[in-house]
């Protein structure tokens, strides 16, 4: 339920803005007479596309290096390597994510399938090799790089 919750609050945050500043621009546009809410309306759409982008982007970062999204954070929760422990790293986090589009097909099977693997792993997860944890299980920490 804590992964459910975390996945909300973390679409909430990322697609929120920009829905809102879309709805308003949208609100502009059709209270204006002739073309002269148009601009503002473009305006504030592509402000709330570049807000979602933006702070998609961010959790991201934020999920390779400390395995938290906002969401996770708030529930105690957090992204781990299954085979080490240690953090996704970016890159991992996004291959991650583009593979949470796999969950979708068959009535969000992807999703579901969590609830009864005995590692709680979405398809995303077992593709990618991660597993979430509670926060206080995955607190190792990135190894430093070799050559320092």
């Amino acid at each position: 339920m804590q992964r459910a919750d975390a996945f909300l609050l973390d679409s909430l945050i990322n697609f929120g803005p920009m829905w809102l500043l879309i709805g308003i621009g949208y609100a502009i546009d059709e209270k204006s007479s002739g073309d002269s809410g148009e601009i503002p309306a473009a305006i504030l759409s592509w402000v709330g596309i570049i807000a979602m982008f933006a702070t998609t982007v961010v959790q991201l970062i934020r999920e390779g290096r400390t395995g938290q999204t906002i969401g996770k954070k708030a529930f105690g929760i957090r992204a781990v390597r299954d085979h080490d422990g240690l953090m996704p790293g970016t890159g991992l986090a996004l291959s991650r994510r583009l593979c949470q589009f796999l969950n979708w097909p068959v009535f969000g099977l992807g999703w579901w399938w969590a609830i009864w693997d005995t590692k709680k792993q979405t398809f995303a997860d077992k593709i990618t090799g991660v597993v979430v944890v509670t926060a206080a299980a995955g607190l190792t920490r990135q190894p430093a790089a070799s050559g320092q």
